[in-house]
């Protein structure tokens, strides 16, 4: 927990005399959840580009006609 009582003091101290952040779970682990979380943000859209890449080749391979729907085709 953060030990700030008077944040008015806090704020106007010089940035030599705060003794870190105010926050909890500051340090090296920030640095490490950032990576990891830019890790899965990259994959999640490589895994999402292929799949929607794979959805629209099958489509393209049905080569529907101009009037196709109005056979009521569900799949679509």
């Amino acid at each position: 927990m953060a030990t700030v009582t008077n944040w008015i003091d806090h704020l106007n101290k010089p940035a030599d005399q705060v003794a870190g952040a105010v926050y909890p779970g500051a340090g090296s682990s920030e640095g490490l959840l950032v990576i990891l979380a830019i890790i899965v943000w990259i994959g999640w859209h490589v895994l999402t580009s292929k799949s929607e890449s794979e959805e629209l080749e099958r489509l393209a391979r049905k080569r529907h006609g101009a009037n196709d729907h109005k056979s009521n085709i569900t799949d679509w």
